[in-house]
């Protein structure tokens, strides 16, 4: 979200987690083929793991956060550091639900990938958005894969939307309301499918595609298709931003004349709607993470679609950004060492990624954003060093499908 502290959502969501730690370009797209991992979280790995989250969480200065790792064939690690309330001193557990932002990018992408290979739906990627919106700007020239790699150029409301926030942090936008805004926020300088622009606004309008050309609201689609199949029973679509106990509090500076930090729980994510109006938990997180990586109901050519149909980012060589997801490779191999999406709402900062190489999954949720919405990346950062090797593998070539 251009020009604004908002930009949070556009730096953290669609960078791969830092924990991937390669060097690739778009062009180096190819597909993987897990290996088995030969790093074990051993005690003394633990140990070190655990040491480095006490120092980025005091780096961090959120109030609490709660990390997962998942690797096959080892035990977990979870760690939790701080309070889920700051009242009560009640420590942050990993069945607390939370907001957890621009993941629902995942999620809105998957059900949109889900729909287009099913025969009964009359929607394909090289659509344009004419057919459902065509008064909206460059509507003739935006199609639904331009939406789904933030390639349309269409704006993000940036500044205005945090204005917009905080003046009413419990108002809840229609979807017709959020992409009116969209349609009157100035693009971006560049034609459509020509270059990168992260904003929600791409979102709203495949959000409301789906709802015209399945006949069924957003909420009823995720649950159906996504949270209920994959056992994500604390998970929901909450444009009102409701959150059910345990439930961790989250705490912001966005907006300094509403106290700092305000407590946001009750806000509602009315703003972001499908481009980030989930809450879920950490344990939910690895259950998507699995899913996400190992298709999650997507044909296998629209998953190799998902990957290989990427938008650059200006100043990230080590990432891009594919049909609702962030991808990194191995700069060697090409291979695909992870996909991941992060999270940002007012108080509230998220990760989650899976890792085709060895099959791991971590997850991470943090309640506090710092002013900056980049809080929760100090406790990526300090874990990093550690995890990569475990993490990424040793890809050799050549690769096969990651989701297999």
């Amino acid at each position: 979200m251009r020009n604004s502290q908002w930009a949070m959502v556009a730096v953290a969501a669609v960078t791969a987690l830092v924990l991937s730690g390669c060097v690739a370009t778009a062009s180096s797209i190819a597909t993987n083929t897990p290996t088995a991992s030969t790093a074990s979280l051993d005690p003394e790995l633990r140990a070190q793991l655990e040491a480095a989250l006490d120092e980025g969480f005091a780096a961090s200065g959120m109030p609490g956060v709660i990390v997962g790792v998942w690797i096959p064939g080892e035990d977990e690690w979870v760690s939790d550091r701080g309070v889920a309330d700051v009242e009560t001193g009640e420590p942050i557990g990993r069945d607390n639900q939370q907001k957890i932002g621009s993941i629902t990018k995942t999620i809105v992408s998957t059900v949109m990938l889900q729909v287009i290979g099913e025969p009964e739906f009359d929607v394909g990627l090289d659509d344009t958005l004419d057919r459902w919106y065509p008064d909206f700007p460059e509507a003739s020239n935006i199609t639904v894969r331009m939406l789904l790699n933030h390639s349309s150029g269409t704006g993000e409301a940036g500044r205005a939307q945090v204005d917009r926030i905080c003046s009413a942090p419990y108002a809840v936008p229609t979807s017709d309301e959020l992409i009116a805004v969209g349609a009157e926020t100035p693009r971006a300088d560049f034609a459509p499918g020509e270059g990168f622009e992260y904003a929600n606004t791409n979102y709203f309008l495949l959000g409301g595609i789906l709802e015209q050309v399945t006949g069924g609201d957003l909420a009823t689609l995720i649950h159906d298709r996504i949270t209920e199949p994959f056992g994500m029973d604390r998970s929901r679509f909450a444009p009102d931003g409701k959150v059910t106990a345990p439930l961790t509090h989250g705490y912001s500076d966005f907006c300094p004349e509403l106290g700092a930090p305000a407590d946001t729980v009750d806000w509602s994510n009315g703003e972001s709607w499908a481009g980030g109006a989930m809450v879920s938990t950490l344990d939910d997180l690895h259950a998507w993470g699995e899913a996400l990586g190992k298709g999650a109901g997507v044909t296998p050519e629209l998953q190799t679609a998902r990957y290989a149909d990427v938008a650059t980012i200006p100043g990230q060589a080590a990432a891009a950004y594919g049909l609702g997801t962030g991808i990194e490779f191995d700069v060697e191999t090409g291979c695909i060492t992870s996909v991941s999406h992060a999270g940002a709402e007012p108080g509230y900062g998220t990760n989650v990624a899976y890792y085709p190489q060895t099959g791991a999954v971590i997850a991470m949720l943090g309640n506090g954003d710092g002013g900056t919405g980049d809080a929760s990346t100090e406790v990526l950062k300090a874990l990093a060093p550690l995890l990569r090797p475990v993490l990424n593998g040793s890809p050799t070539g050549p690769c096969a499908a990651p989701w297999g």
